[in-house]
């Protein structure tokens, strides 16, 4: 019996799922593995990677997927600890002929993917990785990984104009697996915003309700900067992130969205977004270690210092800024806030702080339900300007921001504790 498995990791959904899809399409049977690291969760300059927020987030999206595959008549096996000691002990036990997952962008978990497939040849187990977290496909894009352009702007002008989004895949109808004895899972408690569950179910909700029932993509580039607020911004972020949706499946909705209901700059600009989180990924696979180096790019990093006593104000609100204290208290307590209150925090901590910028990447690391690796890091490096910015960093100043953005002070008042 031809057996196949499929290790699950940032792609946490049926539908648009080449990797899976792959997987029942060569195998009688197919064993679907997610592997709960614990590498995830040791410090990155003294601070913990994943946070309660995330945790609740992911363990959300895992229990979501298991109800989906328990309605195509399949399983999910959740293990703690890492798949290099792991995955050659389940191609044994259940005789494997290949494991499929999804390729990787961050330098360690690429690290982690080369040792498991080393590990399997050594036991005649093929091993194949798919691309399938981007809006394009990498063998669509006008250039090779080597050569993407270091700044954003090329980038989009040659993309938009010589690559094509391929048209997402419908989830399986089926899928039958060996029998195993299926894990209770954890659940941890956090304080994450209600509207923030985790799962492809609450993914494909979240779209049909921004687009269809609210239409609020009508209005997105007006509004998409407020600082709180529903409906202000797409909020795909963290279904994104653990790859609960994937952004083809979003692109061929907007598009469904231009070609019956309207398209403007605001339908568009929601593309040109998720054309940056693509950026930032495929820049990641040029420069795979680059990004979490003090001098980024082969930059000049602006400063180089680190006071525990400033790390300590800026992260629990204690600073003489009052949006920079609403801010980080929000982050804190729900791991979540504005794209634009994300710039205002990482330039203050830079600029008005100014401190090494990789402590503040590592702390929203720990804080975001959203955290993606190119996305945190690219964007801290940019705002620190030692990323894909020739300009020398972000500094913004932030009562200008305040006026901008909070001139009624409603946010200050909502965030700042007494």
């Amino acid at each position: 019996m031809r057996r196949g498995l499929v290790w699950f990791t940032e792609d946490l959904r049926l539908d648009d799922n080449e990797t899976l899809l792959k997987a029942i399409e060569e195998n009688e049977e197919v064993l679907p593995v997610y592997f709960w690291t614990e590498h995830e969760q040791k410090p990155q300059f003294g601070i913990p990677r994943l946070g309660d927020t995330r945790k609740s987030f992911i363990q959300e999206s895992l229990a979501n997927l298991q109800q989906q595959l328990h309605a195509i008549g399949g399983s999910l096996l959740v293990l703690n600890g890492s798949p290099e000691d792991q995955i050659t002990k389940l191609c044994k036990q259940f005789d494997i002929r290949k494991v499929y997952t999804k390729k990787q962008v961050g330098s360690e978990e690429k690290t982690s993917q080369i040792r498991v497939k080393e590990r399997l040849l050594a036991i005649a187990v093929d091993f194949e990785t798919y691309s399938s977290s981007t809006l394009f496909h990498p063998d669509d894009l006008p250039f090779s990984v080597r050569d993407i352009p270091l700044l954003f702007t090329k980038f989009r002008k040659l993309a938009e104009k010589e690559s094509v989004v391929r048209s997402p895949f419908n989830p399986p109808e089926r899928i039958t697996v060996p029998p195993f004895e299926e894990v209770i899972m954890a659940r941890t408690l956090s304080s994450k915003p209600t509207w923030l569950q985790g799962g492809e179910d609450h993914a494909l909700e979240r779209l049909h309700h921004f687009i269809w029932e609210h239409q609020a993509i009508k209005t997105y580039k007006e509004t998409r900067d407020q600082l709180s607020g529903l409906d202000c911004s797409t909020k795909f972020s963290a279904w994104l992130s653990q790859g609960c949706i994937s952004p083809r499946r979003i692109y061929s909705e907007i598009k469904r969205f231009e070609h019956e209901v309207l398209a403007n700059d605001s339908t568009y600009w929601v593309i040109f977004e998720l054309l940056w989180r693509d950026f930032f990924r495929f820049s990641f696979k040029k420069y795979p270690k680059a990004y979490f180096q003090l001098h980024g790019l082969d930059q000049q990093a602006l400063y180089t210092q680190f006071d525990p006593s400033k790390f300590e104000a800026w992260t629990q609100g204690k600073t003489s800024e009052a949006l920079i204290n609403a801010g980080m208290n929000e982050l804190r307590e729900t791991g979540f806030v504005s794209n634009r209150m994300r710039q205002i925090l990482a330039s203050y901590w830079v600029f008005g702080m100014q401190q090494d910028w990789r402590y503040g990447a590592a702390w929203f690391e720990h804080c975001l339900v959203d955290y993606d690796v190119a996305s945190n890091w690219g964007n801290w490096a940019y705002i620190a300007g030692v990323g894909n910015d020739n300009r020398g960093g972000r500094e913004f100043n932030i009562e200008k921001q305040a006026q901008l953005f909070d001139k009624d002070g409603a946010y200050r008042a909502q965030w700042l504790t007494s």
